[in-house]
């Protein structure tokens, strides 16, 4: 399993130093760069210690969208092939589909316009298709968003798009606020193509895992274990004061269990 640490480009090469097999960094910020900032920031990773494998937060957005009455998926599309283009350039082979605030239902009718919904997710799996690759639907907690809480209404969406690019994720924080049952993983390994992981019981901080803590994450990696899965896995927490020192703790916790 390959270990990642999430930041910005400003961390970048701090999780190298830190010794990880991958970094996963803001989709947002990259597409934001004046040309020569990308072009120096693909340099950077060219001679960097660790490739970037994972496009966090896809869309710039933090306000509900996606069920607003006017939104028209189509919008998004000069964002989205330029933000594909240049993760695609950067070595990015997931990109995640996160956005609680965005996907957020406003009202219980809001269910009816799913089918924006869908064709925004097919329009996103193509662009990011023709670059080669997958969209990651996220489910989020309870108390990040109140649609698509869990793996199985996660891959319930991506079987009606019918497309072959999209797959889901697991994060630990979400399925213990969900109170989702770790057997998703097992039932849905299929699927599942990442993983994040970090101390899941403070809100809204994420801490780095520590064997100190007073929650015990043998249950969620045994069921790692026994679903088979073994792709990238990052650690998804608030930005650490000392990179080294966090990254030592987390792999304290999972290479004793995984």
């Amino acid at each position: 399993m390959k270990l990642g640490g999430f930041g910005f480009l400003k961390d970048y090469e701090k999780i190298g130093a830190a010794g990880y097999d991958f970094a996963e960094l803001d989709v947002p910020e990259i597409e934001a760069l004046e040309e020569k900032e990308f072009e120096r920031l693909c340099e950077t990773v060219r001679t960097g210690k660790a490739p970037v494998l994972i496009g966090a937060r896809l869309f710039p957005i933090a306000e509900p969208l996606f069920f607003t009455r006017d939104f028209v998926p189509t919008r998004l599309a000069p964002y989205l092939e330029r933000a594909c283009k240049r993760t695609k350039a950067l070595g990015i082979q997931k990109v995640v589909l996160g956005n609680g605030k965005a996907r957020s239902l406003l009202t219980v009718e809001d269910r009816k316009k799913e089918e924006v919904f869908l064709q925004l997710l097919r329009m996103t799996a193509e662009i990011a298709g023709a670059s080669g690759q997958e969209l990651i639907l996220e489910p989020l907690g309870p108390k990040y968003s109140n649609y698509i809480n869990t793996i199985p209404e996660a891959v319930s969406m991506i079987e009606r798009t019918g497309m072959e690019n999209i797959f889901t994720m697991a994060d630990l924080r979400h399925m213990y606020w969900a109170e989702e049952p770790f057997s998703d993983l097992l039932d849905n390994v299929f699927y599942i193509h990442h993983i994040h992981i970090d101390y899941p019981l403070s809100y809204p901080e994420r801490k780095y895992p520590d064997k100190k803590d007073d929650y015990d994450y043998s249950a969620f990696c045994n069921a790692l274990k026994k679903s088979g899965y073994h792709d990238t896995l990052t650690v998804e927490a608030d930005i650490p004061t000392d990179w080294v020192a966090a990254g030592q703790k987390a792999r304290e916790v999972l290479e004793s269990l995984l």
